[in-house]
């Protein structure tokens, strides 16, 4: 009996140290993040400025201070004149190109139509005197035939026949003509293209710089980017702006970026360009995933994230860009993965 109330207090206090250690596990994984594979941090609002890209009228302003806008939607409308003279232009100028391209593809096919009409009056003249050279031929075979009837030897030499070395000559002399045609032919379309070239590259060029110009003119309608609240407006209705003046400033309604800060030996936890998960601190459930996009100094924690402790605590920040429908509140403590 001694030896069983011995061993039972043994399993017993060994029971008591695993217990103790998994609740050491679990308030260190609840209370105590932050180890080589994740770090805290707080979601930060920044405000959106909107500005013109070149000098531009305003023409409309669809919003004020302290308004509510959703995503898509129209803020302010600008308009330049000089840009539509500038679409214009190069409008017109490429029009003009391709009438020219066009022009000179006809030009190209009238002088093979002429090349060809003027030396096919040598060709039909050569073919005349070709099927007169072959009649000849042949009526001197059949009158020869029909003198040498009888006779035991033919008077008839095929290779001899003046006629016969005649019309071999003609025949050359055409494949002749026919390839001095071609060559010229080919001469000129090769001249063409060479014109046609120059002109589709200059027409392309034009082309690049007016989808730039139309898309300058798409820019000058701006939009909201994000749900969120007009901050400021700097400008009205009519006035004329320079380029990169600001028109007017939009809070997001959900944070966009989060600053986490590494402690120690994991200031360099992440590479810039890396995906990670951030969660609500306490509250997994709220989450989304982000991209780092730099590095900044080593810095004092904010207070939020400070321990409740004389000492403070000191980390290095990485930011990182979170997409914009997010559920989490501006300044928001978080934890990144």
């Amino acid at each position: 009996m001694p030896n069983d109330k011995h061993t039972s207090g043994i399993n017993w206090f060994y029971g008591l140290i695993v217990v103790v250690f998994a609740a050491m596990i679990w308030i260190s994984s609840k209370y105590f993040r932050g180890s080589d594979y994740s770090s805290i941090g707080i979601t930060e609002v920044k405000e959106h400025k909107i500005n013109s890209e070149r000098s531009a009228l305003i023409k409309s302003v669809r919003v004020v201070p302290g308004q509510q806008v959703k995503t898509g939607e129209l803020l302010i409308e600008l308009s330049s004149l000089e840009l539509e003279m500038d679409i214009d232009k190069i409008s017109n100028r490429i029009v003009l190109l391709k009438d020219e391209q066009q022009s000179k593809a006809r030009l190209i096919q009238a002088q093979v139509d002429y090349l060809r009409a003027d030396q096919g009056i040598p060709l039909e003249e050569l073919e005349t005197e070709i099927a007169q050279t072959k009649s000849e031929i042949q009526l001197n075979k059949k009158i020869t035939k029909e003198l040498a009837a009888g006779s035991d030897t033919s008077v008839w030499n095929e290779a001899d026949n003046p006629l016969r070395v005649k019309l071999n000559a003609l025949y050359k002399q055409k494949a002749q003509h026919k390839q001095a045609m071609v060559i010229k032919e080919a001469d000129i379309r090769q001249e063409g293209l060479i014109d046609q070239q120059l002109l589709n590259n200059q027409i392309k060029l034009l082309e690049q710089e007016l989808d730039l110009l139309k898309t300058e003119r798409t820019n000058l309608v701006k939009y909201a980017g994000s749900d969120g609240v007009v901050t400021s407006v700097y400008v009205k209705p009519g006035e004329q702006v320079s380029s990169y003046t600001e028109l007017l400033s939009i809070t997001p309604v959900h944070p966009t970026t989060v600053i986490g800060y590494l402690a120690g030996k994991n200031n360099n936890t992440f590479s810039v360009g890396d995906s990670v998960r951030v969660s609500a601190y306490g509250n997994g459930s709220i989450r989304t995933t982000g991209r780092v996009i730099g590095y900044g100094a080593v810095t004092q924690l904010p207070d939020i994230l400070q321990k409740s402790t004389a000492v403070k605590a000191f980390g290095r920040e990485v930011f990182i860009e979170i997409p914009a429908s997010n559920n989490f509140a501006n300044g928001e403590k978080v934890l990144i993965r």
